[in-house]
């Protein structure tokens, strides 16, 4: 649950940058940057384990490896810049991609299976 409460201001955020139409896949990217993230953390936490030469019996600078990713925790904050600093209710988006085109929800006429779905025959 706590992870998700963590994703909940990124996903916010997102809604707003995001156009419409591509929410599913925008959606998608954040989780695989997330989940890389995740892998890619791992991995260097193993790099320096073994960089350091922490080992099942030896301790002696598991203190540094306990200090470098406690450090990087706090990096991001020197990225906050980058985040918008708008009415949370405005639109970031200009109003030309807010709004759709008449017609695009029109369904083109031929031989199609899912035609059932769509229009109601009676």
């Amino acid at each position: 649950m706590i992870g998700r409460l963590r994703w909940m201001p990124l996903l916010v955020l997102s809604s707003k940058l995001c156009p419409s139409g591509i929410e599913g896949t925008f959606f998608a990217l954040l989780m695989s940057i997330d989940h890389i993230g995740t892998l890619t953390s791992s991995w260097a936490g193993s790099v320096l384990l073994h960089a350091l030469n922490v080992t099942r019996t030896r301790f002696d600078s598991l203190w540094v490896a306990i200090f470098v990713p406690s450090i990087a925790r706090i990096l991001p904050i020197g990225l906050l810049f980058l985040v918008p600093s708008n009415d949370p209710n405005s639109t970031i988006l200009p109003s030309e991609l807010l709004t759709t085109k008449k017609g695009d929800d029109v369904l083109e006429s031929g031989d199609s299976e899912m035609i059932s779905l769509v229009h109601n025959s009676m």
